[in-house]
């Protein structure tokens, strides 16, 4: 892949990752305001989904990563 093509790859990645782990940080405020409320079920509902989040970040990453070693590689 050319540099400019695989910089801008990674660039799309990265903000997509920001965007799924920004998803997470939004999904974990609300758990944390029901839990704050005595709302335990509804705490642990709204975070039940944080692991798909967090696993579709790290594909993301990974993604990212192999595409900076293939860029470097000869």
């Amino acid at each position: 892949m050319k540099p400019d093509l695989t910089k801008k790859a990674i660039a799309g990645i990265i903000e997509a990752m920001c965007q799924v782990l920004a998803d997470a940080v939004i999904t974990a405020s609300e758990s944390f305001q029901a839990i704050q409320q005595g709302e335990q079920n509804q705490a642990i509902g709204a975070i039940i989904s944080i692991e798909d989040k967090l696993e579709q970040a790290l594909a993301l990453y990974r993604a990212a990563i192999a595409l900076h070693r293939a860029g470097r590689e000869p």
